[in-house]
């Protein structure tokens, strides 16, 4: 790992990381298609009180499939396109749901513990991704399962949007919940009556 300085003094740590081989899957169907050329590009990681970039070898790759003319590989735990790795995801979503903070002491937490400088938008797109990518019928069916009878109803102001969320306090699992941008009693009642059904 290469250190430098940015302009605060602080140092600047890189870890270089190659995903370039020769063949590679297309992200859509799974046919390895040929690489074309070799790509670099930073992206930020997570260490505590240290500065971290991935400094990624990646390539674009010619497809042999029809659902792309071209296609680009990105290592693990990387999605294309973003500046940040999923680590820093992470860190975000466990400040907003296991630790139940807002989205300033959040911002505050994580610049004081690894010098993140994150917007508000991002720490909401993290939210936001992250409730796209669940599977939820596949969640309330394994929820139903493992319930164990006991249910908590709480709410977590983020800021711009409030986190309904129903949790098993004993088998200490999220049961349900749902992303409101109005905290009211229309938004409420509706998440009442999901969760009864």
């Amino acid at each position: 790992m290469d250190a430098a300085k940015d302009g605060w003094g602080v140092k600047v740590h890189y870890r270089k990381v190659s995903c370039c081989p020769e063949h590679y899957p297309c992200p859509n169907c799974g046919k390895r298609g040929k690489r074309k050329q070799r790509l670099q590009r930073q992206v930020r990681s997570i260490a505590y009180g240290k500065i971290v970039y991935l400094d990624i070898e990646h390539a674009e790759y010619r497809a042999r499939c029809n659902c792309c003319k071209t296609f680009r590989s990105t290592p693990p735990g990387v999605e294309l396109g973003c500046h940040y790795d999923n680590r820093v995801r992470q860190a975000v979503l466990d400040r907003l749901i296991n630790d139940g903070m807002n989205v300033q002491k959040l911002m505050v937490a994580l610049k004081r513990d690894f010098l993140l400088e994150l917007s508000e938008g991002f720490v909401y797109d993290c939210l936001h991704r992250q409730v796209a990518r669940l599977k939820m019928a596949d969640y309330r069916r394994w929820a139903l399962q493992h319930f164990s009878g006991a249910l908590c109803v709480d709410e977590l102001h983020l800021g711009r949007y409030t986190l309904l969320l129903a949790t098993d306090p004993l088998g200490d699992f999220p049961v349900a919940f749902a992303l409101v941008d109005a905290n009211d009693q229309d938004h409420l009642r509706r998440f009442l009556k999901n969760l009864q059904n």
